[in-house]
């Protein structure tokens, strides 16, 4: 079997293990603040994933998602509010939106790569944040948008937060796959390649050029489905919740995860996530508590958290098949 087939197979078998978990964290965690953490923990989880695509995947330093997440949430506000469509009419036009922003972002930034594309993905941020606080007429401005409706499903609408929390898991789950599925198919080896080595890969005969957009399209589109749920699970969304700090904390929770992979960022995304909550007494300094995480993670385990569960894992399997084999000379 080779290395490929067993990697593939650990990776999958932590990201069902993750999975698994939170599908039975709703029933330890049972207040209603908690639960409010953990569907936050389910939308985080999409965007970090959507920044995979581009940063860990592609290998573009790109710090724009919560600006993707941003049009996401505004694209369904006003489709539900304005024009009057449920969810899930609103849902494939906000995704469509999204994309479509990521796509014509993803253009010029063909030409830009490193510091240079960072400083574009931070400007994306600011001029994102001041059109929605300034364009009163369309966002309502700073004082944002309220009424937004949850999603209705067989005429039932999803009122209680582990309602919520599991038809937000439900989707997740369909996303994580689907980015593993991603992941081993052609375009998925055609992100690593262009990050590795771009020009081995031109030489391959692969257009890098329509491999980071489509990273960028994947971003957008993740970062749709987030924006849609966030908006519809909040029911007000305002400018200010939208900021290049939050972005930091996605590339913290990537970090520390795992770089260029699924479940390393469903695990960063949880812990993170539940960090920030406990943290919270801290107001902003709880930065401060991750930039020394994230030093400590690059200096000791700088393939994030996920390598280590692989590495542990390992270590139980050699260990037990050792004593199985002993056992067996044993009854011998």
């Amino acid at each position: 079997m080779s290395m490929k087939v067993i990697a593939n197979r650990q990776r999958n078998i932590i990201l069902a293990v993750v999975l698994a978990l939170l599908a039975v964290a709703p029933l330890v965690f049972d207040n209603n603040y908690q639960r409010f953490v953990l569907v936050t923990v389910l939308i985080n989880v999409i965007l970090v994933i959507a920044l995979n695509f581009i940063l860990g995947f592609a290998g573009q330093v790109f710090l724009g998602t919560v600006g993707f997440f941003a049009i996401g949430s505004y694209a369904t506000a006003l489709l539900t509010t304005r024009l009057g469509l449920t969810f899930w009419g609103a849902l494939p036009g906000a995704i469509l939106v999204t994309a479509g922003f990521a796509f014509v972002l993803g253009l010029p930034t063909l030409k830009l790569s490193g510091f240079y594309l960072a400083l574009m993905s931070t400007g994306f941020i600011v001029v994102t944040t001041d059109v929605l606080k300034n364009w009163s007429s369309l966002t309502n401005g700073v004082w944002g948008i309220a009424n937004i409706p949850r999603p209705v499903i067989l005429g039932n609408v999803i009122s209680t937060d582990i309602q919520f929390y599991y038809f937000s898991f439900v989707i997740t789950v369909i996303l994580a796959v689907l980015a593993v599925i991603i992941e081993d198919s052609r375009f998925g080896r055609a992100f690593k390649v262009v990050r590795d080595d771009q020009l081995a890969g031109e030489i391959i005969g692969i257009n890098s050029m329509w491999a980071k957009l489509l990273a960028f399209l994947l971003s957008g589109v993740y970062a749709g489905v987030a924006g849609a749920l966030y908006s519809s699970f909040q029911g007000f969304i305002a400018p200010d919740i939208y900021n290049a700090q939050q972005n930091s904390l996605y590339m913290c929770m990537l970090v520390i995860g795992g770089l260029g992979s699924v479940p390393g960022s469903v695990i960063g995304a949880t812990l993170l996530t539940t960090l920030t909550e406990i943290l919270r007494f801290m107001r902003e300094k709880y930065l401060t508590v991750y930039a020394i995480v994230i030093i400590i993670t690059l200096i000791y385990q700088p393939g994030g958290l996920v390598v280590l569960l692989g590495t542990m894992s390992d270590w139980l399997r050699s260990k037990f098949g050792k004593a199985r084999q002993v056992e067996r000379g044993d009854a011998v």
